[in-house]
């Protein structure tokens, strides 16, 4: 009998925001995929080395590099499926962890529509978000009544149309484009109604209530910036 993958959202770093479903998860199964980017850290291996312990586990590191170059990206994801399915056809079941959810802007949705398209069983299990964790870090809604939401990726291109449009915006993953953002906030009058996360849940976490002061921040790829129609209660 062959194995089942499971891509489970491990959160946006707290480990307390796991779910009961992802630990029980990571607790049964035969194999454990890290995803790897193209330095040392791996974040979502450490979140989950404090809820149960790796050594007791059967791992398998599945690179994930940091490119838009669709060729490089198309083969490390065809390669992270085989290593997955040559432990699917041992009979073992892998549970593929990554930040936040599997259904929002995760890079390991591409090796599991991979692993599905090659006719095996695959489930995705929805994790807490890091645009939800954001909000409520902030301790505001990120949407009320009839408020539409919109999220974005900051690096891509049509963003700034967007800031013009009705509705709150999350720019996610906006660490190489903050300059840009600040930029386009600042014309567009909008930087009272606008904060930012850093590493939200994770170690050396900041919260920037004023997008002024925002060349103080180191811009890390894990920065989330929230914009509403109404002004931030400070």
């Amino acid at each position: 009998m062959k194995g089942k993958l499971y891509s489970v959202g491990i959160g946006p770093g707290d480990p307390e925001l796991l779910t009961l479903k992802a630990v029980r998860l990571l607790r049964e199964c035969d194999v454990i995929a890290l995803p790897k980017g193209d330095t040392d850290v791996m974040t979502a291996s450490s979140i989950v080395s404090q809820v149960i312990d790796l050594s007791k586990k059967e791992q398998l590191i599945i690179y994930m590099p940091m490119t838009k170059d669709s060729a490089i990206m198309n083969k490390a994801h065809q390669e992270g499926a085989d290593a997955i399915i040559e432990c699917l056809d041992k009979g073992k079941n892998v549970v593929f962890i990554t930040l936040g959810c599997p259904t929002v802007y995760s890079t390991c949705i591409y090796v599991h529509k991979l692993v599905l398209k090659a006719g095996y069983d695959a489930e995705l299990v929805a994790g807490v978000t890091s645009v939800c964790a954001v909000a409520a870090r902030l301790n505001t809604s990120l949407c009320e009544r009839e408020e539409p939401l919109i999220i974005l990726p900051a690096s891509y291109k049509e963003t700034a149309d967007f800031l013009d449009g009705p509705g709150n915006k999350v720019l996610m993953k906006s660490g190489r484009e903050i300059a840009h953002v600040c930029k386009e906030l600042k014309a567009r009058g909008l930087t009272k109604n606008a904060a930012m996360v850093e590493r939200c849940g994770l170690p050396g976490e900041k919260v920037c209530r004023n997008i002024d002061e925002i060349d103080n921040f180191q811009n890390s790829y894990f920065s989330i910036i929230l914009i509403k129609e109404k002004e931030f209660e400070k």
